[in-house]
């Protein structure tokens, strides 16, 4: 099980906008000093003034209030990135589609993978919150079938020598696409989302599948239905890779409702021993926000981390 960094300052609120550049240097290069796989980012736009009452537990207790939600624009935050690392790979968890003309986000995302020597992942999904999408003059009700349009048109631009693609939402015909991406045929496409049509997203149009807060026992259950529907679409059982995005805290242990602890927090065997049952569980790429205080603080948990995260690798 390989394991990256999410570069996020929305579970560091003490991180201000002025110190966010200074966070995410120190916290990508020391992921890459540590031994991480890759480093991450999200992507969120705007957010309703009134976020904690609409989606009072959309991020858990304390994560949805706007003062939380400070994230920077994803692909001009992994272009800085790059250029301040040169091993980690560089991945998005998950670029919101419909809120992106499909042209111009392969040249964006191709662009990515050739200025950091083939790096990049492109980890997509469709998108949740309405008040966005609204804000961002897109379709809420049609985000499933542009983002499997959006896909489909990524690849055709990467492997076709004269690109044509027609779909409902988009078209493009007789059209060349250079440079290519590094890596072949494209970047790793990484479909986010838990719901069982992001499974058959995944398992038609992915490289991997890309879930988020999920027990390993949920972890295995999906798992194995993606096998299922990678096989019903002509493809191998397995071919499609099982991922999470999660978050972890070395602080005290948070408790649930039943007052079981909280999954990845606590000591650091508490965390090796949550660690070792999603491997066992059959998960393969494991992608952890650190919460911490401040940049400092993220930083010596990311490298503590490395002590019991990697050897699990």
């Amino acid at each position: 099980m390989k394991v990256g960094i999410a570069l996020t300052t929305s579970v560091t609120p003490a991180v201000t906008a002025q110190a966010q550049a200074d966070y995410v240097k120190r916290v990508a290069t020391a992921s890459e000093e540590a031994g991480y796989d890759s480093v991450w980012v999200s992507d969120r736009t705007v957010f309703p003034s009134d976020l904690a009452e609409r989606y009072p537990d959309m991020y858990g207790p304390g994560k949805a209030s706007p003062e939380a939600q400070n994230v920077l624009e994803a692909m001009t935050t992994l272009s800085y990135v790059a250029g301040a690392t040169n091993r980690v790979r560089l991945g998005i968890s998950v670029l919101v589609l419909p809120f992106r003309n499909p042209v111009l986000n392969a040249k964006m995302v191709t662009t990515l993978d050739v200025m950091s020597g083939g790096r990049a992942i492109f980890g997509v999904g469709v998108g949740w919150m309405p008040e966005e999408f609204a804000s961002m003059g897109a379709s809420f009700e049609h985000r499933g079938a542009q983002t499997d349009e959006h896909i489909e048109m990524y690849q055709a631009l990467c492997t076709q020598d004269v690109a044509n693609y027609q779909g409902k939402h988009f078209q493009i015909s007789g059209m060349t696409f250079f440079p290519r991406p590094i890596q072949t045929p494209y970047p790793p496409i990484w479909v986010g989302g838990n719901s069982t049509l992001a499974l058959r997203r995944a398992a038609r149009l992915g490289d991997a599948w890309h879930g988020i807060r999920l027990t390993p026992e949920e972890v295995k259950t999906k798992k194995a239905r993606l096998a299922d529907l990678c096989e019903a679409n002509g493809r191998r059982r397995g071919s499609v890779q099982a991922t999470l995005r999660a978050t972890l805290s070395w602080l005290e242990p948070a408790g649930n409702p039943d007052g079981s602890r909280t999954l990845l927090t606590g000591s650091p065997d508490d965390i090796r021993d949550d660690l070792l049952r999603y491997q066992e569980a059959g998960l393969d790429y494991l992608v952890l926000s650190v919460a911490a205080e401040d940049t400092d603080s993220t930083v010596r948990a990311v490298e503590r981390l490395a002590e019991v995260a990697l050897p699990v690798d």
